[in-house]
């Protein structure tokens, strides 16, 4: 590549608030997370667990069977495979540490990678280690400078590059490859960048380091970048005659210089400080460096900073925060030229297709193990505004990661890995699959469903109401709505009625008085039954929930409100909230794995007055999820505010077992062997270490996004429902009006709920609400992050503004205003069919007047139900009041698996007077699978035979391209020299040493 030899420094220069707004490159992005799953891409090895962690910085390296890991004084020598220890060094000195280490990358033999490692300490010694035994020495350097080493880092050929605290950066070759035992070790060549490093002292204490093409060097300090050409000069120092800056004849450097600087690079106002640097230049061929080429520089706002690698120019902002506390990036690797990964402080870590947003890119995504270079259909420019995709996010541990480690070379051996370690502030290290082929195998499972996998439509009916305190015997005595339960119940219409009904109640005891509040709050309602199949639900319910219990049992199972009777599934309760499920009898059997999480959201999470409860239940072989919730009431902001924060801890708390699993014995191939180690105890005999045994697991198939059930969405179709007490953003006056008019659709636009989840960038599905536009249905756009939530029609009104009613609750003129992210709603990626009816809430008991109070409280849709399901077609039955009309077909994009699939039927509200809310029943059709375990067997032991004869040996390849590529400093030229000898690494090594 030509390097320019000047830049305009000015257009990299801190930009101001008014250019950062209009600049793509500068404002950030979203990636998308529509194919993303949490399954661990494990290597099928042990992790290597530390019991001494510090608070110093963890030093680490990997490569071929080797890991290191260097704490304080001690460096401990792993093998990968088998987690024993090789060697342990001791700092030489008794108040002696290590302060940087650099592994000798192997120049002859692949096996040999990491065999040897350089340190240095904090008294200024090179000690080299062997990391196979306990050999080691000290290296004799022959310098000029005497300044402590402040960086190390390892480079091609068996190269090591020392940066000093006087700026002097020199580049000294290992005796493995050099030879001479009896002499100094010399430089083969040096230089100075001793104004930029004082400039980078000056600003911070961290500096990172990255070579590209083995001569360009990208020095980082947390605002700067200088990048130079360390193959040319600028000019010499004033006390150096001359400049040589490539080595002489006799291989070492015989003066010092100035090497030529060809850009500097500073970051905006707006950028948080860099925290790591990486590179996809490796991976690539000149002819494709400058359309794909970037480096990149994670920050401590979760960002990520893309640089084009040839022009120097700032290319795009990923924000990568999702939403999540503690999202500073603090580790980067690249696995090949698209695929990221990202540590952060959290212990977390993602993989990013940074490919561009094609369908061709899109099919390469589905299987992880095509790297993108040797594939013709991957496209080779991408536009500034395609979309990068999240292939997986998981959390390896709660440590942060210190370090991600690649290597690729145990590919050209007979452990044929390409493995990748992430190294943890405590010490640990865990090792993963660079090829993420367990995904690949996954995704074609996934597609190949229709092969093993029968689909039957289902009916899900789910009924919400705040019913204010009143008792069943309200109803009874109410002649004009003693019909009102079976007219609820029995909403959907049809003769046999709909598989699963669900009944959410809020406020079954009276909130608002003190002597039923406390004793609900310090009254045990929590059910230890956890729902087996055929039991009976905990006799501790208070009469209050029973009587409604009974009153619900005896119109579905004795009345008959559909021709067929019910069984309830679980039935379970928490101070105001109650949630009983009923499945029809036909199907009540194929019901199992059934469970109820409670998840207490009142007084800061200490009471059950406002909270969450979730049940959940397999159906033939697809999971359900269901939360009946009840969140924050008041129309400030700050209400709002916590409104979206009880959303988050209901998602995260809704907490589960892991179901108990159901392996099959598929032959995978040989190199896929299933690696099981002995359980330590509990429901499961044998528990999976790594995916490949997950794939052998068939009851994790009922499951979404790599999830295994343990979590909320982890289940294939999720509902949210309740009294999530969401307002209106306008006036009780103005709204009023709207609801006279019959101008729904135009008070909508005020509505708090409807932008958090019409606007996401992140969703995995399309966002459906009544405002959304349908023309836009189903596209994932990156969409910018903005202080606004309000889409294309909410513009006018951001849902996070003040109320304007002159008669609204709470304190909120003492607030002050909070930006509720779209972008950060636990439930963004939920759809809401659209709203037809009127305002739910508030009403005088009794008649059909809202609120008439001293409070005078806004109208608004209080009650909602929400849902997420997979599939690959969404439709959309719209009705108004009792009659429907005609189906709307949206398309999203093609899901292998259907099952999960959910066409909302029916959206509409009661008119029951009892209570101060209008109950609301919505219906749902859902796809669910059985799976033919037969066939599916067969299926799987089909796939893993095609990884081994086709996607193995193509990724082995390529791992010859880059071995070659270090002998040739150019991939190009590798891959000519591997073709001309049919992929015989051997002989390409002998003609390029002709």
């Amino acid at each position: 590549m030509s390097v320019s030899s000047s830049i305009n420094i000015a257009s990299h220069a801190a930009r101001t608030a008014l250019d950062f707004s209009s600049d793509l490159s500068l404002r950030p992005t979203h990636p998308s997370y529509r194919l993303s799953n949490r399954r661990p891409p494990s290597l099928g090895v042990q992790p290597f667990l530390s019991s001494e962690a510090s608070g110093a910085p963890v030093l680490s390296c990997l490569g071929g069977m080797y890991s290191v890991v260097v704490q304080q004084s001690r460096v401990m020598c792993t093998k990968v495979d088998s987690g024993e220890m090789c060697a342990i060094h001791n700092a030489p000195g008794p108040e002696e540490r290590f302060t940087h280490i650099a592994p000798v990358h192997a120049v002859g033999d692949p096996s040999a990678e990491c065999a040897r490692v350089w340190t240095c300490t904090s008294a200024g010694r090179i000690i080299v280690l062997n990391t196979f035994n306990t050999g080691t020495y000290q290296e004799a350097l022959q310098t000029s400078s005497r300044a402590s080493v402040i960086n190390m880092f390892s480079a091609c050929g068996g190269e090591i590059w020392t940066l000093r605290d006087d700026g002097m950066m020199e580049v000294w070759r290992d005796r493995s490859v050099s030879g001479g035992h009896d002499q100094p070790l010399a430089p083969v060549r040096k230089f100075s960048i001793s104004n930029e490093l004082q400039m980078a002292r000056r600003m911070a204490t961290q500096r990172f380091t990255l070579l590209l093409y083995q001569r360009e060097l990208w020095f980082a300090s947390t605002r700067c970048i200088w990048v130079y050409d360390t193959h040319r000069s600028a000019e010499p120092l004033a006390s150096m005659s001359g400049s040589t800056l490539l080595s002489t004849p006799s291989g070492q450097a015989q003066s010092t210089g100035l090497p030529l600087k060809v850009a500097h690079i500073s970051l905006t106002l707006h950028d948080s400080a860099i925290t790591c640097i990486a590179s996809n230049v490796e991976y690539m061929d000149e002819s494709r460096i400058s359309s794909r080429g970037f480096v990149f520089c994670g920050t401590d706002a979760g960002h990520v900073i893309v640089w084009k690698a040839s022009t120097y120019e700032r290319w795009r902002t990923l924000d990568m925060s999702n939403g999540e506390a503690d999202v500073r990036i603090t580790a980067l690797a690249c696995v090949s030229d698209r695929w990221l990964w990202i540590g952060y402080a959290s212990g977390k870590i993602s993989v990013v297709d940074v490919g561009p947003d094609t369908p061709q890119s899109a099919a390469i995504a589905s299987c992880p193990l095509k790297l993108g270079y040797y594939d013709s259909s991957y496209a080779s420019t991408q536009r500034r505004d395609s979309v990068w995709v999240v292939a997986k996010e998981w959390a390896a541990t709660e440590s942060a990661v210190a370090n991600i480690h690649v290597d690729w070379s145990p590919l050209l051996t007979e452990r044929c890995k390409l493995q990748v370690a992430s190294v943890h502030a405590n010490g640990s290290v865990f090792y993963w699959d660079g090829t993420l082929a367990m995904d690949c195998q996954y995704n074609e499972l996934r597609r190949r469903t229709h092969e093993f996998a029968h689909m039957r439509d289902i009916a899900v009916q789910i009924n919400s109401w705040n019913i204010d305190a009143i008792k069943p015997e309200h109803l009874e005595k109410s002649r004009e709505d003693k019909e009102f339960l079976k007219e609820w119940l029995g909403a959907s219409g049809t003769q046999h009625g709909p598989e699963i009904i669900v009944v959410g109640l809020q406020e079954v005891v009276d909130l608002e008085s003190k002597k039923m509040t406390a004793k609900s709050l310090w009254k045990n309602t929590t059910s230890k039954h956890k729902g087996k199949n055929g039991a009976k639900p905990s006799a501790d319910i208070s009469k209050r929930y029973g009587l409604w219990r009974t009153a619900l049992e005896k119109k579905l199972s004795r009345e008959l409100v559909y021709s067929t009777p019910y069984r309830i599934i679980e039935c379970q309760n928490m101070v105001g909230l109650f949630i009983c499920i009923f499945a029809r009898d036909d199907v009540y059997r194929s019901v199992r794995e059934v469970e109820v999480s409670h998840v207490k959201t009142g007084m800061g999470g200490l009471h059950g007055n406002k909270g969450g409860i979730g049940a959940r239940f397999i159906l033939n072989d697809t999971s359900f999820c269901f939360v009946n919730a009840h969140l924050a009431a008041g129309e400030s902001v700050r209400n709002n505010v916590a409104r979206v924060e009880h959303c988050a801890t209901i998602v995260k708390g809704t907490a589960f077992k892991r179901p108990k699993s159901e392996f099959q014995a598929a032959t995978l191939g040989a190199g896929l062997a299933d690696q099981l180690m002995p359980a330590t105890g509990g429901a499961n005999a044998r528990q999976p270490v790594s995916p490949i045994a997950d794939l052998a697991n068939v009851s994790l198939d009922a499951y979404v996004d790599g999830g295994d059930g343990q979590k909320y969405l982890d289940h294939a179709v999720c509902f949210f429902s309740g009294d999530l007490n969401f307002r209106l953003n306008l006036g009780r006056q103005q709204t009023e009006r709207y609801i006279e008019a019959n101008e729904l659709d135009a008070l909508l636009q005020y509505d708090q709920l409807l932008p958090l989840i019409a606007s996401d960038p992140h969703a995995k599905a399309p966002l459906l609400s009544s405002n959304s536009s349908y023309s836009n249905f189903g596209t994932d756009p990156m969409l910018p992050s903005t202080h606004g939530h309000a889409s294309a029609k909410h513009n006018n009104q951001p849902a996070s503004s003040h109320s304007s009613s002159p008669y609204s609750s709470g304190d909120e003129g003492d607030d002050e205003p909070k930006d509720v992210q779209a972008s950060s709603f636990a439930l963004r990626a939920f759809h809401e069919m659209p709203i037809q009816f009127n305002p739910t809430y508030k009403y005088d008991p009794g008649t059909d007047r809202y609120d008439t109070s001293e409070k005078r409280r806004t109208p608004a849709w209080c009650d909602r139900v929400l849902f997420r399901g997979g599939g690959g077609r969404l439709q959309v039955k719209v009705s108004d009041s009792h009659q429907p009309q005609q189906h709307q077909m949206l398309e999203k994009p093609v899901d292998y698996d259907p099952h999960g699939q959910t066409t909302p039927l029916l959206y509409r509200r009661l008119e029951c007077k009892q209570s101060d809310h209008r109950p609301i029943v919505s219906a749902f059709q859902v796809k669910t699978k059985s799976i033919d375990r037969d066939a599916r067997k067969r299926v799987l032991e089909d796939i893993g035979h095609q990884l081994e004869s086709q996607g193995i040996p193509e990724t082995v390849y390529f791992a010859k391209v880059l071995w070659l590529a270090r002998l040739t400093s150019s991939v190009a030229r590798a891959n000519e020299l591997l073709a001309s000898t049919q992929g015989d690494l051997s002989g390409a090594t002998q003609i390029h040493h002709q």
